[in-house]
Protein backbone atom coordinates (compact mmCIF):
# COMPACT_ATOMS: atom_id res chain seq x y z
CA UNK A 1 0.00 0.00 0.00
CA UNK A 2 1.43 3.64 -0.80
CA UNK A 3 0.75 6.94 1.29
CA UNK A 4 -2.10 8.74 -0.11
CA UNK A 5 -0.55 12.20 -0.37
CA UNK A 6 3.14 11.15 -1.39
CA UNK A 7 2.85 7.89 -3.16
CA UNK A 8 6.09 6.28 -1.55
CA UNK A 9 5.39 2.95 0.23
CA UNK A 10 3.95 2.30 3.74
CA UNK A 11 4.84 -0.27 6.27
CA UNK A 12 3.06 -1.72 9.09
CA UNK A 13 4.87 -2.64 11.65
CA UNK A 14 3.00 -4.56 14.53
CA UNK A 15 4.04 -4.79 18.17
CA UNK A 16 4.00 -8.53 19.77
CA UNK A 17 1.07 -6.81 22.52
CA UNK A 18 -0.77 -5.10 19.78
CA UNK A 19 -1.24 -8.69 18.02
CA UNK A 20 -1.97 -10.67 21.56
CA UNK A 21 -4.51 -7.48 22.20
CA UNK A 22 -6.75 -8.77 19.31
CA UNK A 23 -7.63 -4.86 18.25
CA UNK A 24 -8.67 -4.22 15.20
CA UNK A 25 -5.59 -3.05 12.54
CA UNK A 26 -6.10 0.52 12.22
CA UNK A 27 -5.88 1.67 8.79
CA UNK A 28 -3.29 3.78 7.61
CA UNK A 29 -2.81 5.96 4.38
CA UNK A 30 0.19 8.24 5.41
CA UNK A 31 3.69 7.85 5.52
CA UNK A 32 5.48 8.61 8.35
CA UNK A 33 6.93 11.70 6.67
CA UNK A 34 3.84 13.44 5.74
CA UNK A 35 2.11 12.46 8.95
CA UNK A 36 4.82 14.67 10.50
CA UNK A 37 3.56 17.51 8.54
CA UNK A 38 0.51 17.48 9.70
CA UNK A 39 0.04 19.18 13.74
CA UNK A 40 -2.33 18.32 16.08
CA UNK A 41 -4.09 20.95 18.56
CA UNK A 42 -2.71 20.59 21.99
CA UNK A 43 -2.48 22.30 25.61
CA UNK A 44 -4.27 25.29 25.95
CA UNK A 45 -7.29 26.07 23.49
CA UNK A 46 -9.94 28.60 22.93
CA UNK A 47 -13.32 27.96 24.35
CA UNK A 48 -14.93 29.22 22.13
CA UNK A 49 -13.27 27.77 18.50
CA UNK A 50 -10.87 25.35 19.30
CA UNK A 51 -7.43 26.82 18.48
CA UNK A 52 -4.03 26.70 20.02
CA UNK A 53 -4.12 30.07 21.99
CA UNK A 54 -4.70 30.49 26.12
CA UNK A 55 -7.76 32.08 27.38
CA UNK A 56 -10.15 33.29 24.52
CA UNK A 57 -8.96 34.61 21.44
CA UNK A 58 -10.08 37.73 19.88
CA UNK A 59 -11.70 36.47 17.03
CA UNK A 60 -14.64 34.86 19.77
CA UNK A 61 -14.21 37.77 22.04
CA UNK A 62 -16.40 39.65 18.74
CA UNK A 63 -18.59 36.70 18.45
CA UNK A 64 -19.41 36.81 22.17
CA UNK A 65 -20.18 39.94 21.56
CA UNK A 66 -22.88 39.18 18.81
CA UNK A 67 -24.18 35.89 20.26
CA UNK A 68 -26.07 34.44 23.18
CA UNK A 69 -23.22 32.08 23.55
CA UNK A 70 -20.70 30.43 22.09
CA UNK A 71 -20.29 27.12 19.47
CA UNK A 72 -17.63 25.79 21.34
CA UNK A 73 -15.96 24.63 18.62
CA UNK A 74 -13.39 21.81 19.30
CA UNK A 75 -10.90 20.81 16.02
CA UNK A 76 -8.67 18.05 15.76
CA UNK A 77 -5.34 19.74 13.44
CA UNK A 78 -3.69 23.32 13.05
CA UNK A 79 -4.87 24.58 9.71
CA UNK A 80 -1.31 24.97 8.60
CA UNK A 81 0.47 24.57 5.03
CA UNK A 82 0.05 21.15 5.27
CA UNK A 83 -3.10 20.81 5.67
CA UNK A 84 -4.34 23.64 3.37
CA UNK A 85 -2.51 21.83 0.90
CA UNK A 86 -4.54 19.13 1.31
CA UNK A 87 -8.13 20.29 1.77
CA UNK A 88 -6.56 21.87 -2.07
CA UNK A 89 -6.59 18.24 -3.50
CA UNK A 90 -9.18 16.77 -1.28
CA UNK A 91 -11.69 19.46 -2.07
CA UNK A 92 -10.97 21.34 -5.21
CA UNK A 93 -9.27 18.83 -7.30
CA UNK A 94 -11.71 16.18 -6.64
CA UNK A 95 -9.42 13.43 -4.28
CA UNK A 96 -12.18 11.68 -2.98
CA UNK A 97 -9.96 9.01 -1.31
CA UNK A 98 -8.00 11.54 1.10
CA UNK A 99 -11.32 11.45 3.04
CA UNK A 100 -9.92 8.34 4.35
CA UNK A 101 -6.67 9.72 6.01
CA UNK A 102 -8.67 11.56 8.49
CA UNK A 103 -12.54 9.54 8.55
CA UNK A 104 -10.94 7.70 11.57
CA UNK A 105 -10.02 10.19 13.76
CA UNK A 106 -12.91 12.49 13.25
CA UNK A 107 -15.53 9.94 14.21
CA UNK A 108 -13.47 8.72 16.84
CA UNK A 109 -13.22 12.29 18.33
CA UNK A 110 -16.93 12.70 17.82
CA UNK A 111 -17.64 9.63 19.41
CA UNK A 112 -15.94 10.77 22.58
CA UNK A 113 -16.08 14.11 23.23
CA UNK A 114 -20.43 13.98 22.26
CA UNK A 115 -21.48 9.95 22.62
CA UNK A 116 -24.58 9.37 20.78
CA UNK A 117 -25.52 7.78 23.69
CA UNK A 118 -26.20 11.23 25.66
CA UNK A 119 -28.51 12.16 23.01
CA UNK A 120 -26.47 14.27 20.36
CA UNK A 121 -26.75 13.99 16.51
CA UNK A 122 -23.75 14.76 14.08
CA UNK A 123 -25.27 17.14 11.12
CA UNK A 124 -22.53 17.73 8.87
CA UNK A 125 -23.07 21.04 6.58
CA UNK A 126 -24.38 20.68 3.30
CA UNK A 127 -22.88 21.94 0.16
CA UNK A 128 -24.76 23.74 -2.11
CA UNK A 129 -25.84 22.87 -5.70
CA UNK A 130 -23.09 24.38 -7.84
CA UNK A 131 -20.72 22.61 -5.78
CA UNK A 132 -22.66 19.33 -5.71
CA UNK A 133 -22.15 19.54 -9.72
CA UNK A 134 -18.51 20.42 -10.22
CA UNK A 135 -17.38 18.25 -7.53
CA UNK A 136 -19.31 15.37 -7.30
CA UNK A 137 -19.21 14.99 -3.08
CA UNK A 138 -19.62 16.69 0.19
CA UNK A 139 -16.54 16.41 1.39
CA UNK A 140 -17.66 16.59 5.45
CA UNK A 141 -20.04 13.62 4.53
CA UNK A 142 -16.83 12.05 2.89
CA UNK A 143 -15.32 12.05 6.23
CA UNK A 144 -18.35 10.38 8.47
CA UNK A 145 -18.80 7.60 5.56
CA UNK A 146 -20.56 4.89 7.67
CA UNK A 147 -21.70 6.82 10.80
CA UNK A 148 -25.02 7.85 11.78
CA UNK A 149 -25.88 11.40 10.72
CA UNK A 150 -28.95 13.84 10.02
CA UNK A 151 -28.76 15.60 7.16
CA UNK A 152 -31.35 18.12 8.31
CA UNK A 153 -29.51 21.15 6.76
CA UNK A 154 -30.20 22.54 3.21
CA UNK A 155 -28.35 25.40 1.37
CA UNK A 156 -31.00 28.36 -0.10
CA UNK A 157 -28.38 29.44 -2.85
CA UNK A 158 -25.44 28.85 -4.10
CA UNK A 159 -21.90 30.82 -3.51
CA UNK A 160 -20.76 31.59 -6.87
CA UNK A 161 -17.00 32.24 -4.77
CA UNK A 162 -15.07 30.11 -3.16
CA UNK A 163 -14.83 30.61 0.55
CA UNK A 164 -11.16 30.15 0.58
CA UNK A 165 -10.95 32.93 -2.06
CA UNK A 166 -12.36 35.40 0.10
CA UNK A 167 -11.10 38.01 2.71
CA UNK A 168 -11.95 38.02 6.22
CA UNK A 169 -14.24 40.28 6.08
CA UNK A 170 -15.88 39.19 2.75
CA UNK A 171 -16.72 36.12 4.59
CA UNK A 172 -17.87 37.77 7.47
CA UNK A 173 -20.68 39.67 5.26
CA UNK A 174 -21.70 36.32 4.10
CA UNK A 175 -25.87 36.02 4.21
CA UNK A 176 -27.37 33.21 5.23
CA UNK A 177 -26.47 29.63 3.18
CA UNK A 178 -28.34 27.41 5.27
CA UNK A 179 -32.18 26.50 6.10
CA UNK A 180 -33.09 23.90 8.70
CA UNK A 181 -36.14 20.99 7.74
CA UNK A 182 -38.53 20.79 9.51
CA UNK A 183 -37.26 17.25 10.90
CA UNK A 184 -34.37 18.91 12.48
CA UNK A 185 -36.91 20.15 15.32
CA UNK A 186 -36.70 16.44 16.36
CA UNK A 187 -33.50 16.78 18.00
CA UNK A 188 -32.50 19.02 21.07
CA UNK A 189 -28.23 18.07 20.75
CA UNK A 190 -27.17 18.75 17.70
CA UNK A 191 -23.48 18.40 16.70
CA UNK A 192 -22.27 20.58 13.62
CA UNK A 193 -19.19 18.99 11.47
CA UNK A 194 -17.47 20.88 9.56
CA UNK A 195 -14.01 20.82 7.65
CA UNK A 196 -12.35 23.78 8.45
CA UNK A 197 -13.53 26.68 11.34
CA UNK A 198 -11.91 29.64 9.67
CA UNK A 199 -14.21 32.93 10.79
CA UNK A 200 -16.86 30.47 12.17
CA UNK A 201 -19.28 32.62 10.09
CA UNK A 202 -20.63 29.14 7.92
CA UNK A 203 -21.04 27.25 11.32
CA UNK A 204 -22.64 30.41 12.82
CA UNK A 205 -24.91 30.64 10.04
CA UNK A 206 -25.96 27.12 10.40
CA UNK A 207 -26.52 27.17 14.01
CA UNK A 208 -29.01 29.90 13.68
CA UNK A 209 -31.03 27.84 11.09
CA UNK A 210 -31.08 24.53 13.49
CA UNK A 211 -31.80 27.43 16.14
CA UNK A 212 -35.03 28.81 14.11
CA UNK A 213 -36.78 25.47 14.58
CA UNK A 214 -36.38 24.91 18.46
CA UNK A 215 -32.74 23.19 18.39
CA UNK A 216 -31.64 23.48 22.34
CA UNK A 217 -28.44 22.48 22.10
CA UNK A 218 -25.48 22.75 19.12
CA UNK A 219 -22.06 22.35 19.17
CA UNK A 220 -19.72 22.15 16.20
CA UNK A 221 -16.48 19.83 15.13
CA UNK A 222 -14.18 20.78 13.14
CA UNK A 223 -10.95 18.60 11.66
CA UNK A 224 -8.78 21.82 11.45
CA UNK A 225 -8.95 24.82 12.99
Amino acid sequence: MNCLLCGGSLKATLSFSWVLSWQRVQDNYLCSSCRREFVRIAGATCSGCGRRWPGMCPDCRQWQAKQAALLCNRALYVYNNAMRTYMQRYKFQGDYRLRRIFSDELQAALAKWYPRWQGWVYVPLPVDEVTWQTRGFNQVAGFLTGLSVKEVLMTIHSHHQKQSTKTRGARLQTPQPFQAKPTAARFSRVVLVDDVYTTGRTLYHAREALATVGVQHIRSVTLAR
